[in-house]
């Protein structure tokens, strides 16, 4: 089967561009599955703290799925923590550290470096010995489709944003304790009362939701309404 080498050293080099090309920036990360996969600079420091504390903006983002900007508590540091592609269990989140608020042009760096930086997380996180095969490529790509058709489905329910919805999945999929993606397949077998698989049936390979999956996914359908 194809395999594409993709290694952590593209993203320490994505990540060294993005401190050269933003003025004022003196670290960069990035983060996935509530841990620092990669960190330049004062990202080192900053990204592992507030992983281990549970809070702060890069906290903020992966677990609203928003971009979130603002100061850090020495007030001298800015952090622009961005949600990118999804892995197992969640986004993926760029964090930029600068010494100011960040500029218009600052945001537009970001946002062109920024998908490539949260392709490369996907799909290291997906092949820790940096081999990638085709059929893992299809299945992180699938991964993100499930999740947003949950989420779609929530909010066809009760209302809200796409944020909001996300917190909702990730809150029954702790409570529950099953993976995010497991639980946003078993609630598309459930609301749309058949496998993934047969919903989608020229989609390729599908996730099979484990039954403690389906049957959290019934009871969080259940709950919400």
């Amino acid at each position: 089967m194809d395999e594409v080498r993709f290694g952590p050293e593209l993203l320490d080099r994505l990540l060294r561009h993005l401190v050269e090309c933003v003025p004022g920036c003196d670290g960069a990360g990035v983060s996935t599955n509530s841990r620092s996969l990669r960190a330049l600079g004062s990202a080192v420091d900053h990204d592992g703290e507030q992983w281990q504390r549970g809070e702060g903006p890069v906290v903020a983002a992966a677990s609203g799925e928003e971009t979130v900007v603002e100061a850090l508590p020495d007030g001298i540091t800015w952090v622009t923590a961005v949600p990118g592609s999804w892995t197992h269990d969640g986004p993926s989140v760029l964090s930029v550290y600068t010494d100011h608020e960040p500029k218009e042009d600052d945001l537009r760096v970001i946002d062109q470096v920024e998908p490539l930086l949260a392709t490369a997380a996907a799909v290291v996180e997906f092949c820790a010995d940096e081999v990638l095969r085709a059929d893992q490529m299809v299945q992180m790509v699938q991964t993100r489709r499930l999740i947003e058709q949950a989420k779609g489905l929530v909010m066809g329910r009760v209302g809200g944003d796409a944020g909001a919805a996300f917190r909702t999945l990730v809150r029954a999929s702790q409570h529950f304790n099953v993976k995010l993606r497991d639980l946003a397949a078993g609630l598309v077998e459930v609301v749309g009362g058949a496998p993934v698989g047969d919903q989608e049936p020229n989609a390729g390979p599908t996730t099979v939701p484990p039954p403690p999956a389906v049957r959290a996914a019934r009871l969080t359908w259940q709950a919400l309404g």
